[in-house]
């Protein structure tokens, strides 16, 4: 079979998960990367997950602070087609290898920079840990609460480095795209900063709504402390928890009928749950808990999967044990490598599954400068190489502007991945059922504003044979189709794939589905709860010692302690990290359609995706250490990574390796610690971590975040202000955000003008594009009168309820 990138060449200057994920998906679906590392190979592949995510690659070692080992960097990326750094901004001049020095021999290149905080502004230099940018922007007050103390809360799930590397794929298959139009190469460029703006959906525009209309925007929704009745964790008889996520009401219906518990809606307080008034939701909860303490896990388990076919619900699973869930194995989301240091392996599969194009693992991870002489003897002297067959057109505005995707997706992870292709210049539009998608009724409308950002909106009754009609003359005109509507549903509604390849055989067909449309769990229901626990990121997100003992005996008002820690924990993350994959997903078909000339049927699972946003331990050999886990109150991993409270504030350090600990200790005028038995190598110091923690605290505890922020990061320690009110009042007051443009206003039929965050893949010579969230149906009228409709039929359809709109 076709692969999606075959003969594509790809030169890897990147370390660690940042852009090591990138390439590991382009390698998986065919390119050829060579991963160019320093003498003795990147010292991240001291980290267990390197053996993922640097499968399939070749290796060639270089010095790169060596002149000639320079020049031979130099031409390998001359001879590609795609080059990827992740240096420190200013860095690659220094090498003979930043983009202008390649572009001027080579501009067809394209060349990807993923730095930790952006190219330019105070923060550029600092160093790209996840901890430091989650605690800087206000990441890590999203969890604040989850633990019973004050503060910023650590953030588990490494959901900046998913989104950065998927942001780097798209950018890198739009890139592409207009090349092969063009001619023309061009710089993309994305941060770890930018990419955690994708999970933060209240905030920044809530805040703007409580000043300008403070009697609607009343309670700021991270002040609720108890998850929702329908996205409610819950503890078995056997002393398991499962994760329930059954928000849409028929659903949250079945699942009351389900347990037994249908009778509570013949009383008039709770005959509209899940919404009740404050006291009746609370004894609800109170019922529902103690009717889960009455079956075991297997009983609850073999109801919710062979005995209904409409309730959401999954146990709580570590990564390891998320990939031996039923549904990762028959999707191939787990597949066996061989690999030569730690020998077989159970690793992620290819980021999604493609019916005509699959991608598959090449090969296991390289031994250090394993390729160099064959590399190396292949460079032939020329100055680069010159393809054929690229178009003359001029450069597009967008890069994506001459492509269009129908989103029919529903809540999240659809809509959102969409709209982050309307981010590239794509056209989406957005077809809704008459009432709307469920998440307009969510913190009012401030959330759909996000998901649906920069796409147009028609409202169809998809019952209907009109209905079905609009949305074939639609998907004529297509590209891309994104759904996530359960097995057998698409059909009936006319949207089955079988029943538009007959429309557009080049349709690029998209299931988000949370399962797949085959195996043993494709018929039940997921919302983003369900990936979050099945993939390992709860768990993790609680810490070690919050989930009690299977064994241990809790009183009613203990589970519900733990049910809301449950459910802080299980925050919105899992949504957009399917969302990232979405659109991964819709652009590697739509990629391979350029090799094909054809469309084809791609699944972009829920679960596959969190699997990758869990990367750093969604793997398996024997010996495989543990994954590191933040303590249970949510400082963080270990002494030299975590929260501390200092005077006036907070503080995020970050000074995992050897020579930072250094100078961390010589800085803070500790240097005894350097000889204190209990902390001399990197082992007394795990051993005796909790005697670290107050050692470093009590001095830390004596200045003002800014202090040692300035102090530690001049010594080269990464030490940051974490920001302890939230992502609006650091994105709007920050000069960082500022110099970077890392803000858009723009305008809302219903907000008037907002800022929202800005596109986060940026590109040299096309530039990104950033808009509002549509009304419901307001574009019902031009893109119908595009289809040839006249005003007359538009108002009969409308009268007839096979359109509707959102009334101003």
């Amino acid at each position: 079979m076709a692969e999606v990138f075959e003969g594509l060449k790809v030169v890897d200057f990147t370390e660690g998960m940042l852009g090591a994920v990138t390439t590991m998906v382009l390698s998986d679906f065919g390119a050829d990367v060579v991963k160019v590392e320093p003498p003795g190979g990147h010292r991240s592949r001291s980290i267990p997950a390197a053996q993922q995510w640097n499968r399939g690659k070749r290796s060639v070692v270089l010095d790169l602070e060596n002149a000639e080992d320079q020049e031979k960097a130099r031409r390998l990326s001359l001879q590609s087609d795609v080059v990827i750094e992740s240096f420190t901004p200013g860095a690659t001049n220094r090498m003979g290898i930043d983009y202008e020095t390649l572009r001027a021999q080579r501009p067809d290149l394209v060349y990807v920079s993923l730095t930790g905080w952006g190219q330019k502004g105070p923060y550029a230099h600092y160093k790209p840990y996840e901890g430091a940018v989650a605690a800087k922007i206000g990441r890590m007050m999203v969890f604040s609460g989850q633990a019973n103390r004050p503060g910023p809360h650590y953030a588990a799930v490494q959901t900046a480095h998913h989104a950065a590397n998927m942001g780097a794929v798209r950018g890198i298959i739009a890139a592409l795209h207009v090349r092969d139009k063009t001619g023309q190469g061009q710089k993309v460029e994305t941060s770890l900063m930018q990419a955690m703006n994708l999970y933060e959906f209240i905030d920044l525009v809530f805040w703007q709504m409580m000043v300008r209309f403070p009697d609607v925007f009343t309670e700021h929704p991270w002040l609720r402390g108890y998850p929702t009745l329908a996205y409610i964790p819950v503890r078995t008889k056997d002393g398991e928890w499962i994760q329930m996520a059954n928000t849409v009401q028929r659903l949250f219906v079945a699942m009351i009928h389900d347990i037994g518990l249908g009778h509570i809606f013949e009383d008039p307080r709770f005959e509209k749950a899940p919404v009740l008034l404050p006291d009746d939701r609370e004894e609800l909860r109170m019922i529902m808990l103690s009717r889960f303490q009455e079956q075991t896990l297997e009983e609850w388990m073999d109801l919710f999967v062979n005995k209904t076919r409409d309730v959401a619900a999954e146990p709580y699973r570590t990564s390891e044990q998320g990939m031996t869930h039923p549904q990762m194995i028959h999707n191939g989301h787990v597949r066996d490598v061989e690999d030569p240091v730690v020998g077989m392996m159970k690793q992620l599969g290819p980021i999604s599954l493609m019916s005509d194009t699959p991608g598959r693992i090449q090969g296991p991870s390289p031994l250090p400068g394993q390729h160099t002489e064959e590399v190396l003897a292949s460079l032939n002297g020329s100055n680069g190489h010159h393809a054929n067959g690229y178009g003359s057109e001029p450069l597009p505005t967008h890069p994506l502007e001459d492509v269009t995707v129908l989103d029919l997706a529903t809540v999240i992870a659809g809509p959102l991945g969409c709209a982050l292709l309307g981010e590239m210049g794509a056209r989406v539009i957005r077809i809704e059922p008459p009432g709307g998608d469920l998440l307009r009724g969510m913190s009012l409308g401030v959330t759909a504003n996000k998901t649906m950002a920069g796409s147009e909106d028609i409202c169809l009754d998809l019952s209907t044979e009109e209905g079905q009609k609009i949305v074939h003359q639609l998907v004529a005109k297509a590209d891309i189709l994104v759904h996530n509507m359960r097995p057998g549903a698409p059909e009936r509604v006319g949207i089955g794939f079988d029943q538009l390849m007959e429309i557009n055989p080049q349709l690029v067909y998209v299931y988000a589905g949370g399962y797949g449309p085959t195996g043993p769990h494709s018929h039940r229901p997921s919302m983003h709860p369900i990936p979050g626990a099945v993939c390992g990121g709860v768990v993790t997100q609680m810490g070690k010692g919050a989930i009690p003992p299977a064994d241990q005996e809790m009183t009613l008002e203990e589970i519900k302690e733990t049910s809301r820690r449950f459910g802080r924990a299980n925050e919105g993350n899992p949504d957009p990290n399917s969302s990232m994959a979405v659109s991964v997903a819709a652009l590697l078909g739509f990629h391979a359609r350029k090799r094909t000339g054809k469309g084809q049927y791609i699944t972009s699972a829920m679960i596959q995706a969190n699997a990758y946003a869990n990367a750093d331990d969604f793997f398996w050999y024997e010996g495989k250490p543990p994954r590191q886990m933040p303590d249970a109150d949510g400082y963080g991993l270990h002494a030299l990574y975590r929260l501390y409270e200092v005077e006036k504030g907070w503080v995020f350090l970050a000074a995992p390796w050897e020579e930072e600990w250094q100078a961390l200790c010589e800085t803070i005028g500790r240097a005894d610690l350097l000889t204190d038995p209990r902390f001399a190598t990197p082992e007394a110091r795990r051993e005796n971590d909790d005697a670290l923690v107050e050692e470093l605290g009590s001095v830390l505890a004596t200045r003002e975040p800014s202090e040692w922020e300035k102090l530690l990061i001049d010594a080269g320690v990464t030490c940051v202000r974490a920001e302890d009110s939230g992502p609006y009042q650091f994105h709007m007051e920050d000069p960082h955000v500022r110099e970077n443009g890392y803000l858009t206003e723009v305008e809302s039929v219903r907000f008037g003008k907002f800022w929202r965050y800005s596109p986060i893949v940026r590109f040299s010579q096309t530039s990104p594009k950033a808009g509002a969230g549509p009304l419901r149906g307001q574009h019902n009228d031009s893109v119908l009168e595009e289809l040839g409709y006249s005003a007359e039929q538009i108002g009969d359809l409308e009268q007839r309820k096979v359109i509707a709109r959102e009334a101003v």
